[in-house]
């Protein structure tokens, strides 16, 4: 179990992240990547794991649910609840990924079963997340994703190649989720 100490918020800041959230609506979330976009990263995510043996799933979320906000939770928490809800980290080789975005809090979080974890360092997993930012601020967030995507599959293809033998069910949707 990874513990996360809490935030050491003020009071006021507290109130400001409350705040933040509940004003923060899901029709904000779907305006980042329109229903045509996640279709076509669902079909780039689908290409790219037919190179490797990983699952790559990402997921979008308006808002912590309130159980986290009041014990002042970190993002990366809710995104590890997340990786495990959506079944991310069942792969025979743990080499699952996570890309996960909290948009009250303007937060990206890549993370990496420990299969590929232990095989890539942390400077590249910050890079793309960097790289996220940067396309989100530059409304290209869905030409962000094709490339993170295929720069994390062609990671997984290099240490977890997929081979003829291997079963290529897909674990997890390939459909980025809004949750």
């Amino acid at each position: 179990m990874k513990y996360f100490p809490p935030l050491e918020l003020s009071f006021w800041q507290h109130c400001t992240r409350l705040l933040r959230h509940w004003f923060t609506f899901s029709w904000q979330t779907r305006q980042l990547l329109p229903t045509e976009k996640r279709e076509a990263l669902a079909d780039h995510i689908e290409q790219s794991e037919l190179k490797h043996t990983g699952e790559i799933a990402i997921a979008f979320e308006t808002r912590l649910p309130y159980s986290y906000l009041v014990r002042q939770a970190r993002a990366r928490e809710r995104a590890w609840t997340v990786f495990s809800k959506m079944q991310v980290w069942d792969t025979p080789d743990n080499n699952g990924v996570l890309i996960y975005f909290l948009v009250a809090e303007r937060r990206i979080e890549i993370l990496a079963d420990r299969g590929i974890a232990r095989l890539v360092e942390q400077a590249t997993w910050d890079t793309w997340v960097h790289e996220l930012y940067v396309s989100l601020q530059n409304h290209e967030l869905h030409k962000g994703l094709h490339s993170v995507i295929d720069q994390i599959g062609a990671t997984l293809a290099q240490h977890f190649p997929q081979s003829a033998s291997d079963e290529t069910d897909n674990r997890t949707t390939n459909q980025p989720e809004i949750l």
